[in-house]
């Protein structure tokens, strides 16, 4: 006699609803910031009752600050991956493929990701009381690796003026890669679109950087 197979136990209503309610939110705030969204607009995208919000995040905050959270375990897998080389690694290569890694990513952000950078962006030019949760637990570790690298690179100690100053000047070239209707317009097809175009844009960004590092370092024996 042969047995049945267990039907998968349903989904609950509630799961599916918060979920969608995260997606809608998540759209809506990147496109537009947290203060131009309202509630009932992320409800009506979301399919959902007005009264969901509150059943499931309390109020507004409470949903952003749950799309928030969501997009900081997103951001820290990026982050974690740029800074994970192994120990035997020389801090040239480390850079190089702390590089090779955020580069791209930024440059060419796709799905989910395009819009958790567009929410970084509103948070940047308009601080809610998420933001410095989106600093301390994404930007702050990258800095704290990068100046340690730094340090190592020059010879230095972490509070040297220099390490900070070439920690800076690697993540604003990173960061120029970033999608900008500005930049659009000085430079057309920017950023650089293919596979190929950004690895040889952050083999350039690693390669410019090390050697200004190694003139810095070279200066002030």
């Amino acid at each position: 006699m042969t047995k049945r197979k267990a039907k998968p136990a349903p989904i609950d209503a509630n799961v599916k609803t918060r979920a969608r309610l995260l997606e809608a939110a998540l759209e809506l705030f990147s496109e537009r910031g947290f203060d131009d969204v309202t509630v009932r607009q992320i409800s009506n995208a979301a399919d959902a009752n007005l009264a969901a919000v509150s059943y499931h995040f309390g109020d507004k905050l409470g949903l952003y600050e749950a799309v928030v959270r969501d997009a900081i375990q997103d951001m820290r897998k990026v982050s974690d991956l740029s800074m994970d080389t192994g120990p035997a690694s020389s801090p040239q290569e480390r850079l190089r493929h702390y590089v090779r890694v955020y580069l791209p990513r930024i440059a060419k952000p796709k799905g989910r990701a395009a819009r958790i950078q567009k929410l970084v962006k509103h948070e940047m030019s308009r601080l809610t009381p998420l933001g410095p949760q989106i600093a301390d637990e994404v930007i702050m570790p990258r800095v704290r690796y990068m100046t340690a690298l730094m340090a190592e690179l020059l010879g230095c100690d972490e509070d040297d003026r220099r390490v900070g100053r070439c920690v800076v000047s690697l993540q604003a070239q990173c960061m120029f890669y970033m999608r900008d209707p500005m930049r659009a317009k000085v430079f057309p097809d920017w950023p650089p679109q293919s596979d190929a175009e950004l690895r040889a844009a952050a083999d350039h960004v690693a390669a410019f950087s090390l050697a200004g590092i190694a003139a810095i370092k070279r200066k002030t024996r």
